[in-house]
């Protein structure tokens, strides 16, 4: 009687979960190997970088996240002109990170070419729209990536 009142509760719960929302994925691909290895995969792809300064206690990149982050448009357009990287600036590695980059605000987003020289920090949030608009921008004043064909990456909004 135990197992069958047992094998009923799993098999409603197995049901159950089916029918629950499945939690938001980011739809940005953040690099998932390690510092070192991502300046180099930038290198070898010749594919400039962006890199993401954040902490678990920060708001604005919780915000970052929710909104920016996991936007279906912008996402495209950093996977496509981008090498992205996440930092924890509450990592050993990741204070080594924010002390040679002399960041100083969180969130920062900092913005370089396929060989780590920085072109821009952004900090604070930022909207969608408005970050694809930023990059494009300083992409016309430095020239640092090569954006694809013009269709896969403007937002239709």
């Amino acid at each position: 009687m135990k197992t069958r009142f047992l094998y009923i509760c799993v098999s409603i719960l197995f049901v159950s979960s089916a029918w629950l929302p499945s939690p938001k994925e980011e739809k940005t691909a953040f690099y998932q190997g390690s510092y070192d290895n991502f300046l180099r995969e930038a290198q070898k792809l010749h594919r400039p970088i962006l890199i993401d300064f954040w902490a678990s206690w920060c708001g604005p990149c919780k915000k970052m996240d929710a909104e920016t982050y996991s936007n279906e448009d912008l996402a495209e357009f950093l996977n496509n002109n981008f090498l992205v990287y996440r930092v924890n600036i509450d990592s050993f590695e990741g204070m080594e990170i924010v002390e040679k980059f002399e960041v100083k605000v969180f969130p920062t987003i900092l913005v370089g070419d396929y060989r780590a020289n920085e072109i821009a920090q952004l900090t604070g949030f930022y909207n969608p729209r408005y970050l694809e608009n930023t990059l494009k921008s300083l992409n016309d004043k430095n020239r640092f990536f090569y954006p694809v064909a013009k269709e896969n990456y403007v937002s239709n909004r």
